[in-house]
């Protein structure tokens, strides 16, 4: 995975519009039932809108000190009464990226990183922390870039050398279910190349939702650990459909591969060099034939299903100050300017306002998790005395993924202080939409990745519930 690459010049001083530091909690019990004081979200919970994604200026509601939790501590946000809970324990010990769902299909159990062992752990669920000993399923230390199945309860899918590997988390079997070393295409490039290692997708990308389309480079050991080819294998077939050798030049520049969501496409994130027409995002057909530039650069990003259940991506715009809705069609073109989004597939979804000369510039880097369908989350990570300024500086957003108007709506604010990459905020939806997750210091010990997990549990049903007049009241209350 690679660090946000999006850090333009920002002024340190700006000017600020005042906050009230009444907490949204204070709110809740003013305005709800009691059992709002229980930890349950009460009837007729409704999550505040923010008023227009759009607009670079927004209601924005500051931090508001808290002592960190403690270890199984649920407790209301103060800005916006969403039931947060710390969920683990150990220093450095976090959920993988944002673009992954770390919990298996049903969330009985969870896959977290150990940072310092350089494994996976599976927990199980049933007891707060879930990283408590008595949790503890499996220590995965010999499988890369594992993922959850989205139907089977106990198996991973991850890699190792050559091959792709079916792993029973409960019992730990393995199941073989791909070795290219011994594939008809695949085996005679190996031979002639001796130092290719390992198949990966630079820890970014995903097969198809139904593991059937794997998007997959072939990496070796010499010229800097250069990626070398590109292919893509239909698991039903048992075939390679296309195999792409890269010039030295995309190689190195190449971020990441992966598959559409259904499969439709291959997606190639790497930087604008190289010798694809346009370099940067780029879709292509599973035979690795045809190339259709998407955006002049790569930044980060993930694929999902927007509001109609159309395969698309979101990703930040370096170039236009926006976080973009690219449908993953042939008639989405590259947008370098704001003139660009004139009738194009292509819509800006959120603006985030890293203009140096704006006082209200964003003062974060961002990630952007879209687990679930028609939903995207965006959430921030702030560096070490950087002010909070813009809407979105340690907040986790929830924006629909609606391309003729979208809406965001904020969830939660953000304690952590990034003081290096692993310790950014890279929030993440759960595939069934009930959790998001994210890794907090909670600004503890910054630069020592003394991580702990922060877990936010959606009240059900909440896609209907994105309106209210609380959301105005809140807004004169806690607006800055």
């Amino acid at each position: 995975m690679t660090a946000g690459r999006i850090s333009p010049n920002r002024q340190a001083s700006r000017s600020r519009r005042v906050a009230f530091l009444f907490p949204a909690l204070v709110l809740a019990a003013v305005f709800l039932p009691p059992s709002a004081l229980g930890l349950n979200y009460p009837a007729g919970f409704k999550f505040l809108e923010v008023p227009d994604p759009l607009s670079g200026d927004n209601p924005r509601y500051s931090l508001l000190a808290r002592n960190m939790p403690q270890v199984g501590e649920s407790f209301f946000d103060l800005r916006f009464a969403t039931v947060l809970t710390r969920v683990t324990q150990a220093p450095k010990l976090r959920h993988e990226y944002s673009r992954f769902d770390p919990f298996n299909r049903g969330q009985t159990m969870v896959l977290l990183s150990d940072i310092a062992a350089g494994e996976w752990k599976v927990y199980q669920t049933k007891s707060l922390p879930y990283d408590q000993q008595g949790n503890l399923v499996r220590t995965i230390g010999n499988l890369s870039e594992p993922r959850w199945d989205r139907l089977k309860v106990n198996l991973l899918w991850g890699l190792r050398d050559f091959s792709i590997i079916a792993l029973d988390a409960s019992t730990g079997q393995e199941v073989l279910i791909k070795d290219f070393s011994r594939d008809a295409t695949l085996a005679p490039v190996l031979k002639a190349e001796p130092d290719l290692y390992r198949i990966t997708t630079k820890d970014e990308g995903e097969a198809s939702q139904d593991r059937r389309y794997w998007a997959l480079c072939l990496q070796g050991s010499k010229d800097d650990y250069r990626l070398r080819y590109i292919f893509c294998w239909d698991r039903t077939q048992d075939k390679v459909l296309g195999l792409y050798k890269l010039p030295a030049a995309e190689g190195r520049g190449l971020d990441w591969v992966g598959m559409s969501p259904l499969g439709n496409w291959v997606i190639i994130g790497g930087e604008p060099a190289g010798s694809w027409s346009a370099g940067g995002l780029i879709l292509a057909n599973k035979e690795l034939t045809a190339f259709h530039p998407l955006a002049y650069a790569t930044a980060h990003s993930d694929v999902g299903l927007d509001s109609l259940g159309r395969e698309i991506i979101v990703m930040q715009n370096s170039r236009t100050d926006y976080i973009d809705l690219i449908p993953l069609e042939l008639n989405s073109r590259v947008v370098k300017s704001v003139s660009d989004y004139a009738n194009n597939m292509v819509k800006p979804l959120v603006r985030l306002y890293y203009a140096s000369a704006s006082p209200i510039g964003l003062n974060s880097g961002v990630h952007i998790s879209c687990n679930y369908p028609g939903y995207c989350l965006i959430s921030t990570n702030t560096g070490p005395g950087l002010p909070e300024q813009n809407w979105l500086d340690r907040t986790i957003t929830l924006v629909k993924l609606d391309r003729n108007k979208p809406r965001g709506f904020y969830l939660t604010k953000v304690y952590n202080t990034t003081g290096s990459y692993w310790e950014e905020t890279q929030a993440t939806i759960t595939e069934d939409g009930s959790k998001v997750v994210w890794a907090s210091n909670w600004g503890q010990n910054v630069g020592q990745e003394n991580l702990f997990v922060m877990q936010l549990d959606l009240p059900p049903n909440w896609e209907k519930q994105f309106s209210s007049p609380l959301a105005s009241i809140a807004s004169l209350l806690f607006g800055d």
